[in-house]
């Protein structure tokens, strides 16, 4: 639950501070989110969970109504939880950048979604917290909210 509490100032601070700078302005890193969410979507797409993984740090956090105790607490165990989802009949039919902030090394993305579950059809919203790690922008708080 810190780290949640953590990851939303981090969220409203960057949206405050004066530094911020929107990512579609950037073209160059906004391509670079767009690329990742499509990554993210046909690993998803996949079957295979484990090709979430590179795309998370070691210690994220997947938030969301559909997670035993409403948190997955680090990178195994959202990948896990992810599994379960694929496995019931989970498919991402889209994914939508709909705002993205950046701020040093910690970037928010706020994405709409459409998934088909089991044939039935849902639209929903993420929110993903990012941070550079070795030049790379991984997920470290993921949120969703039908």
């Amino acid at each position: 639950m810190k780290r949640l509490f953590l990851a939303a100032l981090l969220i409203c601070c960057s949206i405050i501070t004066e530094a911020q700078t929107l990512v579609s302005h950037d073209s160059k890193l906004f391509s670079k989110f767009l690329l990742n969410m499509e990554k993210w979507q046909d690993a998803y797409n996949g079957g295979d969970a484990q090709n979430l993984a590179p795309l998370y740090t070691e210690d994220a956090v997947y938030s969301s109504s559909h997670v035993p105790g409403l948190e997955a607490i680090g990178r195994d165990k959202l990948i896990a939880n992810f599994q379960k989802g694929i496995s019931m009949g989970g498919h991402i039919d889209k994914i939508e950048i709909l705002t993205a902030n950046i701020s040093g090394e910690m970037a928010s993305l706020y994405c709409l979604y459409q998934a088909t579950n089991s044939g039935v059809t849902v639209t929903g919203r993420n929110l993903l917290v990012l941070r550079k790690v070795k030049g790379e922008w991984l997920i470290f708080s993921h949120m969703t909210v039908v």
